[in-house]
């Protein structure tokens, strides 16, 4: 308890108290302003956030550009099945283009027996081939 009032009537002799803040002294033109050390301190706080922000912001690019989201073996599989599937595509289109170019030369037979076995067509109807075969229309 001594200490404790010992150190209540050096307070209380006082003229001024102060308290530790960024502030202007009672003594001065400006009393209790802001200081310059206060703006001093509150941009290194600021830069130090921003700094700190970037450092943690590239250090996490840094590890995911380190560390792959595949394994390279996965993704060496999922290479080869994008191979064997444009493989397949290519082989179905192949397919595809060659029973278009069969039905083809199959109509162009089948054109040249019928107008063979016609009898002569007018001028009218010479291109057309709708008199040597019939197709259903749907009206």
């Amino acid at each position: 308890m001594a200490k404790f009032s010992f150190e209540l009537l050096l307070i209380m002799n006082k003229e001024n108290t102060t308290y530790k803040d960024y502030r202007e002294p009672p003594w001065s033109e400006n009393k209790y302003d802001i200081s310059k050390d206060f703006w001093a301190v509150l941009a290194a706080r600021l830069a130090f956030v921003i700094v700190f922000q970037n450092l943690v912001m590239f250090m996490s690019d840094f590890v995911d550009w380190i560390i792959p989201d595949i394994p390279k073996d996965i993704s060496q599989q999922i290479h080869k099945e994008k191979v064997l599937m444009v493989e397949v595509f290519m082989r179905e289109e192949q397919g595809k283009l060659q029973m278009l170019e069969t039905w083809k030369d199959n109509d162009k037979k089948k054109g040249e027996n019928c107008n063979n076995h016609s009898p002569r067509l007018s001028r009218s109807h010479s291109g057309s081939l709708s008199s040597c075969h019939s197709y259903p229309l749907d009206v």
